[in-house]
This record gives structure tokens, C-alpha cells and sequence, in this order.
């Protein structure tokens, strides 16, 4: 803990999923459920850069919070539940029975938040390709005034002039190499 340095593994296998670093870090706690843990830096110790970060449990930074004269973090508790012991069995033993049920109305949900993604994005680009048609028209309507300022000569594209085009060649160095033959 004194020079910062955290590491994220995974229990299952011990793989490392992240290594990172919260420079000064004096207290390290892991919330109730364990899908978070936060790194603080303590006045009790440090004197500046006080304050705390919140991870996932992947290593993931989540909220970096500086507070100038930070003592102390310490996570909320969580209240009891209000479900008797034979409620969450028949809950834990029913889960299976529901779970599917879940799924599909997440998956509902899901498809509906992307279908709603999917329309806006083909609106956006409906609404700029009309746009972009009334701009090309308005410039091809202004092509005969083009012409006369340019003296009829059309420079709508880039090897149209070719009396004003000249060609220019440039050569780099890159590298010499002398190989002796004997």
C-alpha cells in the first residue's frame, strides 16, 4: 500500500485483470457486496491530495473524488431484509423457474432501446442526406456563374486546368548503402 500499486485478480483462475496505480493510497475497503473497493489517501497520514477513488472489481476507475482534509470512508451498511428465511428459499428455489422470464423481457427491453437507436441514427442520416442533395443542387445551379468568373474555365474539378498545372518532382534521401564486392 505505500507506493500505490494495486492489483486486480481474478480468484477463479488467478489471472491479473489490471494493475494500476493510486499514488499515497493509506486505506484500501472493499464494499459489502464486493463489486467495488475504494483506495483513499487519509489526512491522518498525508497531508495533501487527500481524497478517495472508487474501482469495480475488475480494476476499473469509477469515480476519483479529491477532498481536501479527507479522514475517513467507510461504506454505508446494508439494511436487513425484510424477507423471512423461508421467503428467500422459496425464492432461491424458484429463480430458475423465473429467470428465463427475465431474460426475455431484458432482451425485450434491450431490442427496443436498439431498435429506438437504430431509427434516430437512420433519421439523422435521412435528414443529411437531404441536406447534403439541396447543397449540391444550390452549387450545380451556381456552376454557369463559376464559369464566367473564371473565365469559362471550369476548375469544378482538380485536372480540369491543365495550362495551370505544373508538375513538380521531389526526391528524398532515404538512405545510402555502400556494399563492397570483391
Amino acid at each position: 500500500r505505500a507506493n500505490g500499486i494495486l492489483e486486480f485478480v481474478d480468484t477463479n483462475d488467478f489471472t491479473v485483470m489490471n494493475n494500476t496505480d493510486h499514488f499515497q493510497v493509506t486505506d484500501v475497503e472493499w464494499d459489502p457486496t464486493g463489486r467495488y473497493v475504494v483506495t483513499a489517501v487519509s489526512y491522518w497520514k498525508v497531508k495533501v491530495d487527500t481524497g478517495y477513488w472508487i474501482w469495480s472489481f475488475q480494476g476499473k476507475i469509477i469515480k476519483r473524488n479529491n477532498v481536501d482534509g479527507f479522514c475517513n470512508f467507510l461504506w454505508r451498511p446494508r439494511p436487513p431484509t425484510l424477507l423471512s428465511a423461508e421467503q428467500q428459499k422459496e425464492i432461491k428455489k424458484n429463480l430458475k423457474k423465473y429467470s428465463p422470464q427475465f431474460e426475455s423481457k431484458d432482451r425485450m427491453r434491450m431490442t427496443k432501446a436498439s431498435k429506438e437507436l437504430m431509427e434516430k441514427r437512420s433519421k439523422l442520416m435521412k435528414d443529411f442526406e437531404e441536406i447534403r442533395n439541396r447543397q449540391q443542387e444550390i452549387w450545380k445551379s451556381q456552376k454557369p456563374r463559376r464559369l464566367e468568373l473564371r473565365n469559362n474555365v471550369d476548375t469544378d474539378n482538380l485536372d480540369s486546368d491543365t495550362k495551370n498545372v505544373e508538375e513538380e518532382i521531389v526526391e528524398f534521401f532515404v538512405k545510402e548503402e555502400v556494399t563492397i564486392v570483391e
